[in-house]
């Protein structure tokens, strides 16, 4: 049975990936259609994702390669090849590459569609 429109039993050596080289942003996206949204992403020395808020999903950020930095509502948490971090919904984050740059892989729920509505109040 599918799983909505991902693979079964996709498999994909993320390794020969964060070893290739490349620009900075995604390397590479789960295919979309399932329940799980999943991107790796490259940033060299000093580059950053700056800080956003996502209201809809907790975001798990697993860090394969180099080192870097991500703020939580203004924390400051190291980051090294094998740490994981949770970033519940609702709060500020973003992320700073070391000297080395990161490469990490982001893991979410899919996030509903774009719909027209209220404007939230920030």
């Amino acid at each position: 049975m599918s799983s909505g429109g991902a693979e079964p039993g996709l498999l994909v050596d993320l390794g020969l990936l964060v070893s290739a080289e490349g620009a900075d942003g995604a390397l590479w996206s789960l295919p979309h259609g399932g329940d799980l949204d999943a991107n790796l992403v490259r940033l060299s020395a000093g580059a950053e994702i700056g800080e956003h808020r996502n209201d809809e999903v907790d975001v798990l950020l697993s860090v394969l390669a180099g080192s870097g930095t991500l703020v939580v509502d203004g924390v400051v948490h190291d980051l090294t090849a094998g740490h994981l971090a949770l970033v519940a919904r609702g709060g500020r984050r973003a992320v700073r590459a070391a000297a080395e740059g990161i490469v990490y892989l982001s893991i979410h729920r899919s996030r509903s569609g774009l719909s027209i509505g209220p404007r939230r109040a920030r």
